[in-house]
């Protein structure tokens, strides 16, 4: 069914508000894929302050022309859509893999990151990085692991100096 003249710009006005407003964005092949788990993954994907949207790819292609994104993919054939995000792009990216793991329907064709174009490995790469908090977890853990150190050894001595002297006191009264 052919759409309006008037729907075709509105689309084309809100991917270009999608690419715009958004930090960075991944386009994935989404044909065949069951509505339970589109459903589960748009909820996995709100839940880390991401979007996911079905494409009309040539408007898409319109607004990525529009935008000048730096996207190099050439064929948009069978179903797109985008993942949209503002954040960590981590997140998006494990999710993207897990399905694709459980399906071959999805897979990723590439993206947009602090305006850089994403291949399809470099997207499945980011999957690999540990996410924000993760990371911040790490560092807070390889600081405070000396301190620990530390603060075991520097407690260690006082304890073995009041066990000394206590029983320097018990073996003199």
């Amino acid at each position: 069914m052919a759409i309006s003249r008037d729907k075709k710009t509105e689309l084309l006005e809100e991917y270009k508000k999608i690419i715009k407003d958004h930090g960075g964005y991944f386009l994935v092949r989404s044909d065949s894929i069951d509505t339970a788990t589109i459903t589960e993954l748009k909820k996995e994907l709100k839940d880390n302050n991401a979007n996911f949207k079905v494409l009309k790819n040539t408007i898409f292609k319109i607004a990525l022309q529009d935008t000048e994104q730096p996207v190099e993919i050439q064929d948009f054939d069978g179903a797109t859509a985008v993942i949209y995000f503002n954040e960590d792009p981590t997140t998006p990216a494990k999710l993207v893999k897990d399905i694709q793991k459980e399906t071959e329907e999805m897979n990723a064709r590439g993206g947009v990151y602090e305006g850089k174009f994403l291949s399809e490995e470099k997207v499945m790469k980011l999957a690999e990085i540990p996410s924000r908090e993760e990371l911040l977890g790490m560092l807070v853990g390889s600081i405070s692991a000396p301190l620990t150190g530390f603060m075991n050894a520097a407690t260690g001595n006082v304890r073995s100096l009041t066990v000394a002297l206590k029983g320097i006191s018990e073996k003199e009264s």
